[in-house]
């Protein structure tokens, strides 16, 4: 694994000059304290081959009673870096506004090549133009998009598309209606195609729900359990199930599009839909960040987070770390801007073809 340096770690430290709060709050308290939560919660340090302990003995003599928030904030940051989750956060906020909040350690090659910012060139929403106009030339009409946008679907004389760009941001309802409008749209085409590349996750229920939509039978999804605290053994395996939810189900081939931004509950969608036979995933294998984040207030404030669950497949396969794979694998290249193709809608199509 890759280390900083403790020399970087303190020039770090010295050049850092944005907003910095020099106030003094107990810093040796607040960073045993966040040590200490971790060292006795969360789930994968032999997972990652990660000697919590040795990590103590690097960042601890880096704090000392005299050390400032914005520098224990930094050195705290790069403490956490180390176990490259993206369900492990430290949020240093005041009267509602955040004024730090640490680095996302597991960077993804989608938004690498594709910018989350309008301002920057490529970006996902030229992506999504290019997805859509690949789409139209292929026959797909014009979407039909829920309240707050996070919801698309279209249909082509023989297939459907399903864009779910997160797990959560819509009401119960509104995502049972929009289900059911999709699912009877799709009733007499030949296949699907759903979308979750850029989907970051939020809410398991939500991909319960939709998932349900798509399953032929009962089955087990994945199990849980979580760490127990302070202990290096875990609770009894919990049986999450897929089934047939709504009044009807689509259960004629699918395709999964799916990125390593694909994350979080967007992993647990892909973890559950991958147990239907007829499901095809193209892409990039999911971020795999399946756990619930387990949160946690600091004496100084400060909002931390991490991860205390395991979830494992149907065959007992634990992800975490390195994702659902897909079965054909496809990334997207800023390429694909210029050229106006979404190449993994074009595979999707193909693949579909041949299932006819």
């Amino acid at each position: 694994m890759k280390r900083l340096s403790a020399c970087v770690i303190l020039l770090t430290l010295m050049n850092y000059s944005s907003g910095q709060d020099y106030r003094i709050q107990d810093p040796i308290k607040n960073f045993e304290r966040l040590w200490g939560k971790f060292d006795g919660r969360y789930a994968f340090f032999e997972l990652k081959n990660v000697d919590w302990q040795a990590i103590h003995e690097k960042y601890r003599p880096l704090i000392n009673k005299n050390t400032s928030n914005d520098s224990l904030f930094t050195v705290c940051n790069a403490m956490l870096k180390e176990l490259k989750d993206g369900h492990v956060n430290l949020i240093y906020h005041k009267k509602g506004k955040i004024i730090r909040r640490s680095d996302d350690a597991t960077p993804s090659v989608l938004s690498s090549n594709f910018s989350m910012s309008r301002d920057a060139q490529p970006n996902v929403y030229q992506l999504f133009e290019t997805t859509k106009s690949t789409l139209n030339d292929n026959g797909f009409g014009e979407f039909e998009i829920a309240k707050g946008h996070l919801l698309r679907y279209a249909v082509s004389d023989d297939y459907g598309y399903l864009l779910i760009s997160a797990m959560q941001g819509f009401r119960l309802g509104e995502l049972s209606r929009f289900m059911d409008n999709a699912v009877r749209a799709f009733a007499d085409k030949k296949g699907v195609i759903i979308d979750i590349r850029t989907n970051g996750g939020g809410m398991d229920g939500n991909s319960h729900i939709i998932s349900g939509r798509f399953a032929d039978k009962k089955r087990i999804g994945y199990y849980k359990h979580q760490r127990k605290k302070g202990t290096n053994s875990y609770t009894k395996l919990k049986t999450k199930y897929l089934k047939p939810k709504g009044k009807r189900q689509f259960t004629k081939p699918v395709v999964i599009l799916t990125s390593d931004h694909t994350a979080s509950a967007a992993d647990v969608f892909a973890l559950m839909m991958k147990e239907l036979p007829y499901v095809t995933i193209i892409g990039d294998r999911t971020q795999g960040i399946f756990s619930d984040m387990y949160s946690f207030k600091l004496p100084n404030g400060w909002n931390a987070t991490l991860s205390h669950q395991r979830y494992l497949s149907s065959e007992k396969v634990n992800y975490e770390g390195r994702g659902v794979q897909p079965d054909i694998k496809l990334l997207n290249q800023p390429e694909d801007i210029k050229t106006n193709i979404d190449p993994l809608i074009v595979k999707a199509i193909d693949v579909l073809d041949k299932k006819k």
